[in-house]
């Protein structure tokens, strides 16, 4: 296994860049709609017919608001040699799946503008992720983490600009731009203004919560839950997130799944410990699995509700905005084996 993630450039317009992408990792997507296809979306009675009709639905939303994201989507699928629908499928898998799995702590630390996460998920989609730049035609450059196949999750411009994600549980349609869609989108943006504004109009069908930061020392905390949308202030400089939504407007808005609440607690246990908010204090919380099944960083795990695939921590993400750099971990436990990144 390789210590690191395997890192990937694309260029060009869309439609050349999204091929490349997908006759690249071509084996890669396969394995991932494999594996969502014959696991992952085993509970939730969805056939295939169904998870077709979502698709397109999926793909009418995104045509509708940036035509170009299709353009995209469209040519990962001729590059991957699968059918459009399954792409469109993976880059909707949150919405579709919709599960209270314990996953994900983000946070940013103002002072020194770091972002930073781990991002807890199936084990097997540690060994299948991987960390893409994009070269856009308008010379915008991005650097994120993200599983085959999807436009976006964890990661950070050429203008500053950084996103993280958590999931949150909600009853919700799907009536609005997929997570991992969005997140693309945000990184598109050249300023924080931009990318609120951009996720302020992008519809309301997810739940789950952006974390959006700038190379400023300014974030944006957007939580979408039951068809609603609520926006979180930094406290003191220092915003903190779990799976659960922490705008008091938004109280009992989506479920406490479990976990979060410890996590939560944890983090903000380390963040008023601190002497000084940078990198390397991040680098401690996330790093931190000294509650065991409650901890930050979790241990893979069986997970009932995914068909007990292991489940935990597949990666910890730290982005230093200012300096554009990222540093990045696999897998769960407290090892410094962080390899970085530059833009």
């Amino acid at each position: 296994m390789s210590a690191t993630f395997t890192h990937l450039t694309f260029s060009g317009a869309p439609a050349a860049r999204g091929h490349a992408y997908g006759e690249s990792l071509r084996e890669r997507i396969a394995a991932t709609y494999a594996l969502y296809a014959d696991s992952l979306f085993s509970g939730t009675a969805l056939t295939t017919t169904a998870l077709g009709e979502r698709a397109a639905r999926v793909r009418e939303l995104i045509a509708t608001f940036a035509p170009a994201y299709v353009e995209e989507l469209d040519a990962v699928a001729a590059g991957s040699g699968l059918p459009a629908w399954q792409i469109y499928t993976l880059n909707a898998r949150t919405e579709i799946l919709n599960a209270p799995i314990p996953e994900c702590t983000a946070a940013y630390f103002a002072a020194t503008a770091t972002l930073g996460q781990n991002w807890d998920w199936v084990a097997a989609l540690e060994d299948l992720a991987v960390l893409v730049t994009w070269e856009l035609e308008n010379g915008r450059r991005i650097l994120a983490l993200t599983e085959p196949g999807m436009l976006g999750k964890i990661g950070f411009n050429d203008a500053g600009i950084g996103v993280c994600l958590n999931i949150l549980f909600s009853a919700h349609e799907l009536d609005g731009i997929p997570v991992h869609v969005l997140t693309r989108m945000v990184l598109d943006c050249t300023t924080l203004d931009e990318a609120r504004a951009l996720m302020l109009r992008s519809g309301l069908g997810k739940s789950s919560h952006l974390l959006v930061a700038d190379a400023n020392g300014a974030c944006c905390s957007m939580e979408f839950a039951a068809g609603e949308r609520f926006e979180v202030a930094a406290n003191d400089g220092v915003l903190v997130h779990t799976n659960h939504c922490i705008a008091p407007a938004a109280h009992d808005k989506a479920a406490r799944i479990p976990t979060t609440v410890e996590r939560l607690d944890q983090a903000t246990a380390h963040v008023s410990g601190m002497t000084h908010r940078d990198p390397r204090a991040m680098k401690t919380m996330l790093l931190d699995d000294s509650r065991g099944a409650c901890s930050i960083n979790m241990a893979h795990h069986p997970e009932p509700l995914l068909d007990n695939q292991p489940v935990g921590t597949c990666a910890t993400v730290i982005m230093e905005l200012a300096a554009r750099r990222m540093q990045i971990k696999r897998g769960p436990g407290s090892a410094d084996t962080f390899t970085t990144f530059r833009l």
